[in-house]
């Protein structure tokens, strides 16, 4: 799944499940190959009503090793509060690249054998629990 795919499912989701656009749409018709939307004939001709079906609900969730990572990244593994917000890895992490698709996490790559990821804001409300300001996610 890309950006587009996950955009289209989240903005599906917050406006009753359904997706008004062309009918031969590339992103959509995608995530109905991939079963994670059903497609039903528009008002007119060319066009469609898609549908996020459950597997593409849980496609939107994070495992709970990401959950973790993300703990991990906050310092929230070793304390109540979040002190920090970065993952040292040596090379690209799989779980790392669907959060920052998922728009959890963001990628920094400082040489050949060093890459930082970050958490997003998004990503420490998930797992911290709070509805926490921009501003005080910028202190950290």
């Amino acid at each position: 799944m890309n950006k587009n795919h996950l955009g289209d499912i989240e903005h599906a989701l917050n406006n009753g499940n359904r997706f008004y656009t062309e009918a031969n749409d590339k992103d959509w018709n995608d995530l109905v190959e991939k079963g994670f939307a059903i497609k039903h004939p528009g008002w007119e001709e060319d066009m469609a009503y898609f549908r996020v079906t459950n597997e593409g609900r849980e496609a939107l969730k994070l495992t709970d090793y990401q959950l973790g990572k993300l703990k991990h990244c906050f310092g929230l593994d070793y304390s109540k509060k979040p002190y920090r917000n970065y993952y040292h890895c040596n090379k690209t992490n799989d779980e790392w690249e669907d959060l920052c698709v998922k728009g959890y996490a963001k990628k920094e790559i400082r040489g050949e054998k060093e890459i930082i990821y970050f958490g997003t804001l998004k990503g420490l409300r998930e797992v911290f629990r709070r509805n926490i300001s921009a501003k005080y996610f910028e202190a950290i």
